[in-house]
């Protein structure tokens, strides 16, 4: 298959800005992503080991998407458990043995929490060590290179062309602000937009207008 650059091409003519094609499609991908229900975002997923191959027992949750679950391995059984998810409100009794929200091997819990910065990050307890690690499965952006890439990475193979479809519109609507040639370009954005649509219904990803539903 041609990369996606020249799918691009083929359906819109030469457009040679590929820092805008690879951000066109690197969105493209991130809203369809946002979009998908949860068992299409696993096929997005990446999984990062707390305190297996290092010593991190917390998460930097910079540029990271949605958080899928989060596991915790129980040392006296061998195998993981799902961390239930707190308030940061409750982080402190989560350490405390007297407190009926204490976390324990067999009832271990997560958190996220921002800085005065803004940066996010994920906790887990009781702490992931080397002998009871944890795993976080989070949502993963692609990052996306038009000229060289014809598929993406951990991304449902049926969905890409509406990825393709995605830049094609931002590229048809750039060139319509530069050459201002309402008559050409309206049309056709018009066009790729039903397709985009009917592409996301088709695929589940929205629900179709109450008339069509009906018929």
């Amino acid at each position: 298959m041609a990369v996606f650059k020249t799918q691009i091409q083929d359906i819109i003519g030469d457009f040679d800005d590929d820092v805008a094609i690879n951000q066109f499609l690197t969105d493209g991908a991130k809203e369809l992503i946002n979009m998908m229900p949860p068992e299409l975002k696993q096929k997005c997923s990446k999984v990062t080991n707390l305190y297996i191959g290092n010593t991190d027992t917390t998460m930097d949750l910079d540029g990271v998407g949605e958080i899928l679950y989060v596991t915790r391995e129980n040392a006296n059984s061998g195998y993981y458990i799902g961390c239930r998810e707190v308030s940061p409100l409750l982080a402190d009794s989560a350490n405390d043995a007297t407190s009926l929200h204490y976390a324990t091997a067999t009832d271990p819990v997560y958190w996220t929490e921002s800085n005065s910065a803004g940066n996010a990050t994920l906790f887990v307890k009781p702490t992931p060590d080397s002998n009871q690690p944890a795993k976080v499965m989070c949502v993963a952006y692609p990052s996306i290179t038009g000229s060289d890439d014809s598929a993406i990475a951990n991304f449902p193979d049926e969905l890409e062309y509406l990825v393709v479809l995605y830049a094609t519109i931002k590229v048809a609507e750039r060139q319509l602000i530069e050459e201002e040639d309402i008559e050409l370009y309206t049309p056709i954005i018009g066009t790729l937009k039903q397709d985009y649509m009917q592409g996301l219904q088709n695929s589940g990803l929205i629900e179709r207008p109450k008339q069509e539903r009906s018929r």
